[in-house]
């Protein structure tokens, strides 16, 4: 069985939605939100791009539940000029970090032969805008320190380290240094 190089689970959070930068999809690219069926294409893409997380079956509903209007309007996917279906990301939410209402970034994934490309980042305007749009007026992820890439697109579009402890302040410190 192969180990999975899972790093440190970390959080990271933008305290207000204002100035997003605004990258859009590349000619010929464009976005679509969710719509019937797309659990699928969700699956695929994370089986094929996230090497951390055990992706299985039932993880979109898991997630997501079965609210298909609300993932109609939080849950975008990037198509390519040849129409597949090539990257995904969720303008969800949670009632209590830190006690309270925040926009979140969840489940951000590109198929591997398109990273690298900077096609997360049409994709993080629009998820940004989404949950401006709904009404959050901040937004939190969670992502892994083994996802060096993730980290450094997160800080573009303004988000920084929630540390809550020493821990947390020693593993963004370790980051730092790998990161640069």
């Amino acid at each position: 069985m192969e180990m999975k190089d899972r790093g440190q689970r970390i959080r990271m959070r933008r305290d207000n939605l204002d100035g997003i930068p605004e990258y859009p999809p590349p000619e010929g690219w464009r976005l679509r939100w969710f719509r019937r069926g797309d659990e699928r294409h969700w699956l695929e893409i994370h089986e094929e791009a996230d090497k951390i997380s055990d992706i299985h079956a039932g993880l979109h509903r898991q997630e997501f539940g079965d609210g298909l209007d609300e993932l109609s309007r939080r849950q975008v996917f990037l198509v390519s000029p040849e129409g597949a279906v090539t990257g995904t990301v969720t303008a969800w939410w949670s009632d209590d970090f830190y006690g309270e209402r925040w926009g979140r970034i969840h489940w951000l994934a590109i198929r591997p032969e398109h990273q690298g490309k900077g096609l997360a980042k049409p994709l993080m305007t629009a998820v940004c805008q989404r949950l401006k749009e709904l009404g959050h007026d901040r937004a939190y992820l969670t992502t892994s320190t083994a996802r060096v890439a993730a980290v450094g697109l997160y800080r573009k579009f303004g988000f920084v380290p929630d540390i809550a402890d020493d821990r947390e302040r020693d593993v963004w410190r370790a980051l730092e240094g790998i990161a640069g």
